[in-house]
């Protein structure tokens, strides 16, 4: 390769321009040869890259086709020959440049080219190459490509013939696509030509047959008692019978060769017949051959009405008509909307079974409502009788056809009781089974509708089931308070009995004890009744609760104390108030306060916790026991429900009232509860949350509490018709310091009262011929001043406000305890 310092000589220049010359004109001679041949085109490709290896003088040349994101050996020369058909990617190599610039590109040497893929240059002997596109219809179809074996071989000219080859190559591509389409072209025709002889004999035999049709038809029509009318492809009236006169009410002389839009279409929808006919002469959408369409007609006295046309495409005399039929279905399309309105009501409603039955009892339709409620769908449940619905003793009975034969007889028929489902379940069902008028006096059918009543019948159930329980626990409240008030007369007369006998103490502490936590079992039991029939009621007022935590520690202390444990209170000496009943929260926080006492182990901390939190006072109370299980945490608080089966743990007695009472009484105050643990070991945390209210405002201080003691002897009437509680009062009172005596009914107790005129009478509500109310209200005849506390195994509040409204001083719930005696007997040593 020369420098561009070296010089040639005037010889040696004529002689490269001679070599240059002879080259071009073997290079035009060959181009001209390939440019007139008419060779198939993958023998034009080898032809190609033959010639230009050979008019190039180079080591191999080819043709690489695109395929996708491949490049394939279409045609191959010299070395690479051996190489037709191997695919190589487009990306990373010289052609794929090529193809993506659509532009020649030359590579000088393989070796230090970073655009090639040396690894299929070594494979082809390439050390310096040549590329140029083919380019048909403005993309890249295949690349024309020489291979030298030297460095640098190739330059400018070389692409020129590239070029000149590539042009070539795309003219051939052309020319080949023509000729396939010419040749598609050519063997359509031959087979169109075939259709279209064919065609052509079935349409001459089709028009004979056609005109021999028309004929028919024409006599048909003149005397059919069906409206006919027909039109040519302009829309004009070419046929009108004698029942077209009569619907339409124009004569076929007035319309004759008129269009028949303006005399059968209302205006409105004129011009959209119009349009539908042109565009069907225009495209043949949707042709009409007998096409049932529903549309307004027109009369001529311009009413309109529903009408079905079927329209048809016909040919006659060589010219193209549409034939209507046309018929008035007014009546059938106010029934049919009827019919169909009548069909969504009764598949939208759910609630409802409602299906139709024929004269022998068979299905005849079945909504969605039936398939919800006896679980068979339609097709199961049409057809079958309707005793599929009866339970097997109704069968038995022919209740079925009982049904059906009174429905018949009286139109109508109503019922509940059990039927069946599919599954084999039964539901309590509500049925009114009806007999439909039949106006030409055949066999009657029934329409049946039936309602799922079970969720119903047992919500009565589940409601008579608690009112009979509510009743049964306030009676055995009651009747377990009558035998407790003579029990606890005699562990009071104990407690006044001074004795130094260890045993007898010992012995009136565990009955006192005992007795203590069989009166907390009836009271608990007495409240759950009232918990579920909603009869809790407050007596509701400011409160503050530090009163109720001292209220309710001092009266858990003692069970605490027995267990050696200890009641740690976190107040922060803020003052809390809210608007509630005392004694009831002291109940409910008593309750928390026992439970934490209950399962905790001896020697514990249980720490009540009191503060504000938002707009609430948030007392809770954590210990150190057992925990719960994070299932039953969900629970805890439900009626008669306890973590464990009885017997299960020792500590964990009673009946599954207390949390019950805890959550009712923080709800009526408006607040809530809520229980947390750890698990089983970790303890429990038990929140009451309450609504803070205002500060009450300053006023004079409260009177100081009466003195229980009574400040004289007293003359006390105890009335009770069981003789042990009156006989032990008796004797309690006695030993008070006052004088009393005992009688057992309601007449001694006026007798007794006529005679000696006490200060105090403790009456029984509840005695046999005259109650404890009959009476109060002759003592109160009597106008003198006496105190009367009714004592009664009732202690509600409804009781308490029952005993006040009727003139009752105290009232005292059995058993009674000491202080409250006392508490009454002050009240009478002070009037």
């Amino acid at each position: 390769m020369r420098t561009q310092f070296e010089a040639s000589t005037p010889d040696q220049h004529n002689k490269a321009e001679h070599k240059r010359q002879a080259h071009f004109q073997r290079w035009f001679a060959t181009f001209a040869s390939l440019a007139h041949s008419r060779l198939p085109l993958p023998e034009y490709l080898q032809k190609v890259t033959d010639t230009l290896r050979e008019v190039a003088g180079v080591g191999s040349a080819v043709v690489e086709w695109i395929e996708g994101e491949e490049l394939v050996y279409r045609a191959a020369s010299g070395a690479a020959a051996v190489h037709i058909g191997v695919r190589l990617p487009t990306s990373g190599s010289l052609s794929g440049l090529c193809i993506t610039r659509q532009q020649p590109l030359i590579c000088r040497n393989s070796a230090t080219d970073h655009r090639v893929d040396r690894a299929a240059c070594e494979a082809v002997g390439a050390v310096s190459m040549v590329v140029a596109p083919v380019i048909y219809e403005g993309r890249s179809v295949a690349v024309l490509k020489l291979i030298s074996g030297e460095v640098d071989h190739f330059g400018q000219s070389d692409i020129s013939i590239l070029d000149a080859f590539c042009a070539c190559i795309a003219e051939t591509i052309a020319r080949e696509q023509i000729g396939q389409e010419n040749r598609a072209l050519l063997k359509e025709n031959a087979s169109v030509a075939a259709h279209l002889s064919v065609e052509s004999s079935l349409r001459i035999e089709f028009e004979k047959k056609l005109a021999d049709a028309m004929r028919r038809r024409q006599t048909v029509l003149d005397n059919a008692h069906v409206a006919f009318v027909s039109m040519d492809e302009a829309g004009m009236v070419v046929d009108w019978n004698e029942a077209a006169t009569l619907l339409f009410g124009w004569k076929q002389q007035d319309v004759a060769g008129r269009e028949l839009a303006s005399f059968v279409v209302p205006e409105r929808l004129r011009d959209a017949h119009r349009a539908g006919l042109t565009r069907y002469l225009a495209t043949g959408e949707a042709r009409m051959i007998n096409q049932r369409v529903e549309l307004p007609a027109l009369r001529r006295d311009g009413s309109e009405f529903a009408a079905e046309l079927t329209i048809s495409e016909v040919w006659y005399e060589g010219q193209r008509q549409f034939a209507c039929f046309v018929h008035d279905i007014t009546d059938r399309r106010t029934a049919t909307e009827a019919n169909e309105r009548l069909r969504l009501l009764i598949d939208s409603v759910s609630d409802y079974a409602i299906c139709m039955l024929d004269q022998n009892g068979h299905v005849r339709s079945w909504n969605e409502g039936a398939h919800a409620i006896y679980g068979f769908a339609a097709h199961e449940a049409i057809g079958r009788h309707v005793a599929l619905f009866y339970t097997s003793d109704e069968h038995g009975r022919d209740r079925p056809g009982d049904d059906l034969a009174r429905a018949a007889q009286s139109g109508r028929v109503e019922h509940e009781d059990w039927h069946v489902r599919k599954d084999g379940s039964e539901f309590w069902a509500h049925v009114i089974l009806s007999a439909l008028p039949n106006p030409d006096g055949g066999a009657q059918s029934f329409v049946r509708i039936t309602r799922d009543m079970t969720a119903r019948r047992r919500l009565e159930e589940l409601e008579a089931s608690s009112r009979r329980m509510n009743e049964f626990l306030a009676l055995l409240g009651h009747e377990l308070r009558n035998p407790l008030a003579p029990i606890r007369n005699a562990v009071s007369i104990l407690k006044l009995t001074s004795s130094d006998d260890a045993d007898v103490i010992r012995s009136r502490q565990i009955v006192d004890r005992q007795l203590a936590h069989l009166t907390k079992l009836v009271d608990d039991l007495l409240d759950a009744g009232r918990v579920s029939s909603g009869k809790i009621r407050l007596a509701t007022g400011i409160v503050d609760i530090a009163d109720v935590v001292h209220l309710s520690v001092e009266a858990s202390q003692p069970l605490c104390d027995e267990r050696g444990q200890r009641i740690d209170v976190l107040d922060g000496g803020q003052p809390l108030f809210v608007n509630g009943d005392s004694t009831r929260l002291v109940q409910a926080l008593n309750n928390l306060l026992n439970n934490a006492s209950k399962f905790s182990p001896p020697d514990s901390t249980i720490t009540l916790e009191v503060g504000p939190r938002g707009g609430s006072v948030l007392v809770r109370v954590s210990d150190q026991g057992r925990g719960i299980s994070s299932d039953a945490l969900g629970m805890v608080f439900d009626l008669f429900v306890q973590e464990h089966p009885p017997g299960a743990h020792l500590d964990e007695g009673g009946l599954g009232i207390g949390l019950t009472l805890v959550r009712a009484i923080a709800e009526l105050h408006g607040g809530h509860v809520e229980a947390k643990s750890g698990g089983a070991g970790q303890g429990s945390a038990f929140s009451l949350w309450l609504p803070l209210a205002e500060a009450p405002a300053r006023g004079a201080p409260a009177d100081a509490a009466p003195s229980a003691a009574a400040t004289r002897a007293l003359d006390v009437l105890v009335v009770d018709d069981n003789r042990d509680s009156a006989d032990s009062m008796t004797l309690l009172v006695d030993m008070l310091g006052h004088r009393a005596r005992a009688v057992y009914d309601g007449a001694g107790a006026l007798d007794s009262f006529e005679a000696s005129r006490p200060q105090v009478v403790l009456l029984d509500l509840s005695m046999p011929g005259m109650t404890g109310f009959d009476v109060i209200r002759r003592m109160r005849d009597d106008r003198k001043r006496v105190i009367v506390a009714a004592m009664t195994g009732l202690g509600s509040d409804e009781d308490m406000a029952r005993t006040r409204a009727a003139g009752f001083d105290a009232h005292l719930v059995k058993p009674v305890d000491l202080p409250e005696l006392e508490r009454v007997l002050a009240l009478a040593g002070r009037v």
